[in-house]
């Protein structure tokens, strides 16, 4: 994952990828535990969209008297979005956070041979 590939609003930073399935843009926030995603056909859609989504969240948690996630102050490990989304997918199928399933693995690469 570059910086071409993400956007940021508000403190919340967005993977932005490309579904050749859906032929458009899909977002995906990251560093917190609810999920926000979001879909745009061009740039300036998907970058108001997510704009739009990260106000909606804010506002909906501020209704339902809750604090928003805060995005996790962790170091962001540039990684491709191939292996981020399959990193994601096992950590679903786990029930874990992201973050835990590449602890883990750098937890095993850091073990002596």
């Amino acid at each position: 994952m570059t910086d071409n590939n993400t956007m940021k609003y508000k403190n919340y930073t967005a993977l932005i990828e490309f579904s050749n399935e859906d032929a458009c843009l899909i977002g995906k926030v990251l560093g917190i535990r609810d999920v926000i995603v979001f879909d745009g056909n061009t740039v300036e859609e998907i970058r108001s969209t997510f704009h739009d989504m990260i106000d909606h969240y804010i506002e909906a948690c501020a209704k339902a008297g809750r604090e928003p996630n805060q995005p996790v102050s962790e170091i962001m490990v540039p990684v491709s979005p191939e292996l981020y989304a399959k990193a994601s997918r096992k950590a679903e199928y786990d029930g874990v956070p992201v973050r835990k399933v590449m602890e883990t693995a750098l937890q095993k690469f850091m073990q002596p041979a």
